[in-house]
């Protein structure tokens, strides 16, 4: 009598329309949707149940972190259960991605069938015949009786005790810390390493060339090589032997300072090419250049960089002060004083060193008296050419809003820039952009409304019964 009143109550499901063939694509994925663990397109269970087992589901992930999917459907057509079970469990990524901690529970209505799949990191808790037992104790029998919110409810509730258990929650969590060891601290580490090479690379690529920039750039093979194949291999083995975290630090360090210490010689060899093909300014300027690079390697790496550091600066002063030879009489020619170079300098070249732009050189023949100037230039200076006398005199004086931006209308300013030297003064304007309401509001709301699935796996593990 049962069995005809349960056939009675599921052919007036499909004569209703009740029973619509749902796909894989088509069964809605409500974590995404209101951030609801159950999926219920055709409201099999009661609202209340629907309650329940969210609530029971919430305090699970909370706890153990493990997430499980409950789908009720009315039919999948003639789709094999387990077959859409796997496909669903993936395209969805039910569980953590770091330990493959998922379940998803399918109720089929059409095929009376009730299927547990489990992920790879729940199979040694919910094995084959734990997930048997659960649905042939708690919810076929209930299901007989068409009472799917007592089954499912009773079903789900005695999962959860399982997962729930410490020891349970010991081995899901064990699952994760073997992710995250130190072979993952080392990969995790290499990612990163990975990210900074592809912004470098971007930078290198988009970086305007210059004569100073060719010459010192390396050819793309031996940037590849260097800063990626072998850190690259040093990741891997280091991820497979998982040696202590110390010697991994120590086998960086020296990665790095090979790295600084090879930078070094090719800045030496290429400073020392310009010094006897273009002269000292250009070397002295090249090396300066790159002041603040060699500063940050002292810093990061004491020992030795202190020392390559200090060997830099030397071989820098030595291009600025190496005495230069007259071109006219090939004399030795003498350094200037401060104050003795003003009187060979234009008014703009002062002007220049007292904005502490650039800083001139005067050097004399004492033979035949001729003079030769070598300009400096500051490479952090703020200061830009003037348009007018073109020297680096140029700075912005004043900034100041003319007509503030509304939520209707863009705003303007003005800024002004005046330069030392001649007295040049110009005034630009700027555009403030429309002020754009703020939608927080709505991003927060909808943030609380919808969650997600964490991206787990399964290898198609776990049972299914009938009823």
């Amino acid at each position: 009598m049962k069995k005809i009143f349960t056939l009675c109550v599921v052919a007036a499901f499909i004569t209703a329309g009740y029973a619509q063939t749902y796909t894989v694509e088509t069964v809605p994925n409500t974590k995404l949707i209101n951030n609801s663990y159950v999926s219920d397109p055709a409201r099999i269970l009661h609202d209340t149940t629907v309650a329940r087992i969210n609530q029971l589901l919430t305090d699970l992930e909370k706890n153990a972190t493990a997430q499980v999917a409950v789908v009720m459907l009315p039919s999948i057509g003639s789709d094999d259960h387990v077959d859409f079970a796997q496909r669903l469990f993936r395209q969805w990524g039910i569980g953590q991605a770091s330990n493959d901690n998922g379940l998803l529970i399918l109720f089929i209505l059409d095929q009376r069938t009730i299927r547990f799949h489990t992920g790879y990191g729940v199979e040694g808790i919910l094995t084959d015949a734990t997930c048997k037992r659960i649905q042939q104790r708690h919810m076929v029998p209930h299901f007989k009786n068409g009472d799917y919110n007592t089954g499912m409810l009773r079903g789900i509730e005695a999962t959860v005790n399982i997962l729930q258990q410490p020891e349970a929650i010991e081995e899901i969590m064990a699952q994760t810390d073997a992710v995250a060891g130190i072979g993952g601290l080392y990969f995790f580490l290499g990612g990163i390493y990975g990210i900074i090479l592809i912004i470098v690379a971007i930078s290198r690529l988009i970086k305007g060339s210059s004569r100073s920039i060719d010459r010192f750039r390396l050819s793309w093979k031996r940037w590849f090589l260097y800063y990626a194949m072998v850190p690259g291999l040093y990741v891997i083995l280091t991820t497979v032997l998982e040696p202590p975290f110390l010697v991994f630090l120590v086998g960086m360090y020296i990665l790095m300072v090979t790295f600084f210490i090879e930078r070094y010689f090719r800045a030496m060899r290429v400073s020392e090419s310009m010094l006897n093909e273009l002269g000292q300014q250009d070397a002295y300027n090249f090396l300066n250049q790159q002041k603040s690079y060699w500063i940050s390697a002292a810093v990061v790496a004491f020992i030795p960089m202190i020392f390559v550091f200090l060997n830099w600066r030397k071989k820098r002063d030595y291009y600025r002060n190496r005495p230069l030879i007259c071109k006219k009489c090939q004399s030795t020619m003498q350094k200037l004083s401060e104050a003795e170079e003003d009187e060979f300098m234009h008014s703009g070249q002062i002007a220049e060193e007292k904005a502490g732009t650039v800083d001139h050189d005067v050097w004399r023949c004492a033979a035949c008296g001729s003079i030769e100037s070598l300009r400096y230039p500051n490479a952090t200076t703020k200061f830009t050419h003037c348009p007018k006398c073109n020297f680096l005199t140029y700075y912005f004086g004043a900034r100041r809003t003319i007509q503030s931006a509304t939520y209707s209308a863009d705003g303007y300013g003005e800024e002004e820039r005046t330069c030392l030297h001649c007295g040049h003064h110009h005034i630009d304007k700027y555009i403030i952009p429309m002020l754009v309401a703020s939608s927080s509001d709505s991003s927060s709301s909808s943030s609380d409304s919808g969650g997600s699935w964490g991206g787990g796996d399964s290898g198609g593990g776990g049972a299914s019964s009938s009823w």
